[in-house]
């Protein structure tokens, strides 16, 4: 359900409905990033009797505590998920950084040379596509070959985390990410099979 701007007004809110939602989306990060992630145990066999953790024990199970516990893999896509929704740009945004109309949006986002991700029934636009004002060089043509079944953040994270196949020097050993890549003026066919691979 919508509230319009009159329903808005009428109940004193000065926002539009838009700027109510990002908010919304915003908060929900913030909180949703700030929760801890796994079950914490400090001492796994207090949780258990000493004849529950006896039989477990000796079934093999280790009820020691715990020293360096790994955030849980669910919660951290979760949280990256979110980050990714708050900073991606509506397709109003994207037109206006773009310097086109929404409508052209619409079209590269059916020709696949643009990516977005639908919040509700709008469409949203992860961050990694832009720099500076602008689309990151060639990003296109690495989009096109993407299989769109892919997971959002699975995608964002090929984009953005260093890829050992790429260098920018021979010589030099740090990996760069495709964004990177890309940015430094590299080739996008470079990219295209390890994109088809993802």
């Amino acid at each position: 359900m919508e509230l319009t701007e009159k329903e808005l007004r009428d109940r004193g809110i000065r926002r539009s409905g838009q700027e109510i939602e990002e908010d919304a989306r915003r908060f929900a990060f913030r909180v949703i990033a700030s929760l801890p992630t796994g079950r914490w145990v400090a001492e796994p066999a207090g949780e258990l009797s000493s004849g529950e953790a006896a039989v477990l024990e000796e079934g093999g199970l280790d009820l020691s505590p715990s020293v360096a516990e790994e955030p849980d893999p669910l919660a951290r896509t979760a949280a990256k998920y979110a980050a990714l929704l708050a900073t991606a740009l509506t397709t109003r945004e994207a037109a206006g950084l773009l310097g086109t109309g929404e409508s052209r949006v619409r079209q590269r986002l059916k020709e696949k040379t643009l990516y977005a991700v639908k919040a509700g029934r709008e469409n949203r636009l992860p961050a990694f596509q832009f720099e500076g004002g602008k689309e990151v060089p060639g990003i296109g043509e690495i989009l096109r070959h993407m299989d769109r079944s892919v997971h959002p953040v699975a995608l964002s994270n090929w984009f953005t985390l260093p890829n050992p196949d790429l260098h920018l020097d021979e010589e030099e050993e740090k990996a760069v990410s495709p964004r990177e890549w890309l940015l430094s003026g590299g080739a996008p066919g470079v990219l295209v099979p390890l994109a088809e691979d993802l």
